[in-house]
């Protein structure tokens, strides 16, 4: 898999607030290099593990945060800059 690039720090924000709120959200993201998916989940928490960071869905599913395209038509770009 490609280098980690942490998420922004607004969109790191509005996923908290997602998860801390319980709400269903629709996650668009890249499976892999050349597919996207969409799922509609709530999300159960965020992670953080070899200095990546992940969401992790209520079925354990869990999805790179660099990988998340959008929630809810939220585009998700740029980093934190570390």
């Amino acid at each position: 898999m490609e280098k980690y690039i942490p998420l922004a720090c607004q969109f790191y924000d509005v996923l908290e607030m997602h998860a801390s709120r319980k709400e269903v959200v629709i996650i668009a993201f890249f499976e892999n290099s050349k597919s996207v998916k969409t799922v509609e989940s709530k999300i159960k928490t965020l992670v953080t593990r070899n200095k990546e960071e992940f969401v992790v869905l209520p079925d354990d599913t869990e999805i790179r945060l660099d990988q998340i395209l959008s929630i809810n038509d939220t585009q998700f770009y740029g980093s934190c800059g570390f």
